[in-house]
């Protein structure tokens, strides 16, 4: 007796399932599970189910965006209003799920597990909250990254200040980059959009 399973993708499951001829499932939520299993076990899909799950948060990273944008109000640096102690804190939950490491008995560095699929998400985010500037963008990269490494257990308070002290500390050096870059594009089109002189022709 033939079973059929009717199952409900995004536009974005379905193109990806459709490249998959090895995978059996027997339901729905078994089919989307190991999909997703798969994506995040090959590392040429790593982006796909980043794109994915980018897209199926983006109410709560733009929730948490929100609460971070109300930091910025009082301070340009809301760390300049933190205590040792929140910063020790914050920063300990970072170590905690591996996204940040000591690097001398003063100094901290991001790790390896944050920083690849936080630049694969801060390249996505680009297309996804595209009308965002690149420090917003930065921030919901990092909202995304650390909801995923600490498998949602974060709460949204300490997802707005570790996204905080992350950015501040390291990941805003990605934004300034690339808002350096967007800034250089945008003047070589001005440039090139300039009528040339005759002069200019001829020299």
């Amino acid at each position: 007796m033939v079973k059929w399973v009717v199952v409900q993708l995004s536009d974005r499951e379905y193109q990806i399932l459709e490249k998959l001829d090895d995978i059996e499932g027997d339901s729905s939520q078994k089919l989307r599970t190991l999909l997703r299993d798969y994506l995040f076990s090959t590392p040429k899909f790593h982006k796909d189910y980043h794109i994915i799950h980018l897209e199926e948060k983006k109410d709560l990273l733009f929730e948490i965006l929100v609460s971070i944008w109300k930091e910025y109000e009082s301070s340009s640096s809301p760390l300049d209003n933190w205590d040792g102690e929140k910063i020790e804190s914050v920063r300990d939950e970072l170590m905690e799920i591996n996204a940040i490491r000591p690097v001398g008995p003063f100094s901290f560095t991001v790790t390896g597990l944050l920083k690849k699929p936080w630049l694969s998400a801060y390249y996505h985010v680009n297309n996804i909250f595209e009308d965002l500037d690149e420090f917003s963008q930065a921030c919901i990269a990092s909202i995304y990254v650390l909801d995923f490494l600490s498998k949602g257990t974060f709460e949204s308070e300490l997802l707005k200040n570790s996204t905080i002290l992350l950015n501040e500390l390291f990941m805003f050096s990605y934004a300034v980059a690339r808002k350096k870059a967007h800034e250089s594009q945008e003047s070589f089109k001005h440039r090139s959009s300039l009528p040339c002189s005759d002069d200019q022709l001829t020299a």
